[in-house]
């Protein structure tokens, strides 16, 4: 997420077109059956049917009447010894299965979720905590049942964001969990507030909106951390997703973390590798798109923002394609940009969110926040996407590698602008503070975005002139190479920095507090 709000307000012209932009075409139907949880219906751990997942295609569903069966084991996995009971191996990943009907106009949502839980700590587990973003507002989630095992369970515990599962039967390394859980959600209003969560009179937004188990650390546990005022508090594992959408009487345009399969009145969704699935929802989008080296950008915007929408969309391919070239190859089929009601930016996996205000202030140039935030939030599908951190105590890890990739794109896109891009991202903020402040030990966001984001730019700037252009962007590319479907630290990231440099000490001592 990029909290840069009020940021930029200059007017500066550097002319740009936006050119092989399209309506997105209708998706394809399939014939198979969906099975959903009815509003209203009897709360019971065994009120829907999960799929089975395959990563690579559309998962297939079963029809009504069919008995649930986990999905079999890789062929690589590791076989567990026998016991005299066997447990079900661990697949190589969660999976949540998210089978979703939303009432738009009364801004409620019925979810049946299925996750399937490996443990690949290496610990035997007796308890295991679910993050549940929504239960930080009154009222707004509802938990209507829970079982694991098919077996319904009241042994849980909810408190602020952590659902809490002690295990009576502990979970061995290498096995898995299936946790069922039926809750609702009344969407809270956000309208003139920085949370993305909730609807407003022209759309309505699923951020981290369904329980989810955090990452394990080896050396320190559980990743999870308190939310603050600004900046980020969750880090995410990766996992595969399949999801399930069907609507009451209002049918809004949909933008998703991935493109959609149409099946009568039901959209269904298949993400494997990702960090979380995020939503968003209204009857005004207008949808643009294009498509690049195999991948399909999509761009929802109001309607009178078609032309900024554009623009973003344009911003988007360019800066993907510019950032494979630096980090790898993007690892989804679909990005989308996606205009908010609300005040800023914020990153998902497979999609990202510009505040209206940067649409409605665009002027057709490159030196404008429409494509300075749009091509940050677009780093960040590598530095949030293909490699997790800890956002709250380690936030430059992402914010600092996705403030400098806006570098990167200019000096290759548009390098008349890089001067600019200096004095209007950096100087004129006279940023002070240590690269690894964390959210919870600076006085202001914009003391947290000048120490973080800007200074953490400053660094890598000034590590890359240390290091040479050549030795910088190898250095850049292995840590990407080394962490990616992982999660990073600081340790982590000086520990490649290290295999390619042994001349950054003073200048890492100037910048760091803790190192």
């Amino acid at each position: 997420m990029v909290k840069l709000r009020r940021f930029l307000g200059l007017a500066l012209v550097f002319l740009t077109a936006c050119q092989g932009v399209t309506e997105a075409p209708a998706a394809p139907n399939l014939s198979q059956p969906y099975i959903f949880v009815t509003p209203g219906a009897q709360a019971s751990p065994t009120a829907f049917q999960a799929p089975l997942f395959t990563p690579t295609l559309i998962p297939t569903f079963p029809p009504p009447t069919a008995t649930f069966s986990p999905p079999p084991p890789p062929a690589s996995a590791t076989p567990i010894a026998p016991s005299a009971t066997p447990a079900p191996v661990a697949p190589p990943r969660p999976f949540y299965n998210l089978n979703v009907f939303w009432d738009y106009a009364a801004h409620s949502v019925r979810v049946a979720e299925e996750i399937t839980y490996p443990n690949h700590t290496g610990q035997t587990l007796t308890e295991l905590p679910l993050l549940v973003n929504p239960n930080l507002w009154n009222g707004v989630f509802r938990l209507n049942a829970l079982s694991l095992n098919n077996a319904a369970f009241d042994g849980h515990s909810l408190s602020g964001q952590t659902l809490r599962l002690p295990l009576a039967i502990p979970l061995e390394a290498g096995q898995r969990l299936t946790i069922r859980l039926d809750f609702e959600l009344s969407l809270p209003y956000s309208a003139g507030k920085f949370e993305n969560f909730g609807w407003t009179g022209r759309q309505s937004n699923l951020v981290d909106w369904f329980p989810f188990v955090p990452p394990y650390l080896p050396e320190t546990g559980w990743l999870m951390r308190e939310p603050w005022v600004y900046g980020e508090n969750l880090a995410y594992p990766l996992a595969d997703f399949a999801v399930q959408l069907t609507f009451a009487d209002v049918i809004p345009i949909v933008a998703a973390s991935a493109l959609p399969v149409e099946s009568g009145s039901t959209l269904r969704y298949s993400l494997p590798e990702a960090r979380t699935f995020t939503l968003s929802a209204s009857p005004e989008f207008q949808v643009a798109t294009s498509s690049a080296d195999g991948i399909t950008f999509l761009s929802y915007t109001f309607p009178e923002d078609t032309s900024a929408g554009q623009a973003a969309l344009l911003y988007t391919q360019s800066a993907a394609q510019t950032y494979a070239q630096f980090y790898g190859a993007y690892p989804h089929a679909s990005l989308s940009v996606v205009e908010t009601d609300l005040n800023d930016g914020l990153e998902s996996d497979g999609l990202y969110f510009l505040a209206k205000n940067f649409y409605a202030a665009y002027d057709g140039s490159a030196a404008n926040n429409l494509a300075l935030i749009g091509v940050h939030e677009t780093a960040h599908q590598w530095f949030f996407g293909v490699i997790s951190n800890d956002q709250a105590l380690e936030p430059w890890l992402d914010e600092a590698l996705a403030t400098y990739s806006e570098h990167l794109y200019y000096e290759t896109n548009a390098p008349g602008l890089l001067r600019w891009w200096y004095n209007a991202r950096i100087y004129a903020y006279a940023p002070s503070g240590f690269v690894d402040t964390r959210v919870y030990n600076t006085a202001s966001s914009r003391a947290y975005v000048d120490a973080v984001y800007l200074r953490g730019a400053l660094f890598l700037d000034a590590l890359r002139e240390r290091m040479g252009d050549a030795a910088f962007l190898a250095f850049l590319r292995d840590y990407v190479d080394r962490h990616r479907g992982h999660i990073a630290t600081a340790d982590t990231f000086f520990s490649v920095l290290a295999d390619h440099t042994s001349q950054a000490d003073d200048l890492i001592q100037a910048f760091f507090r803790y190192r």
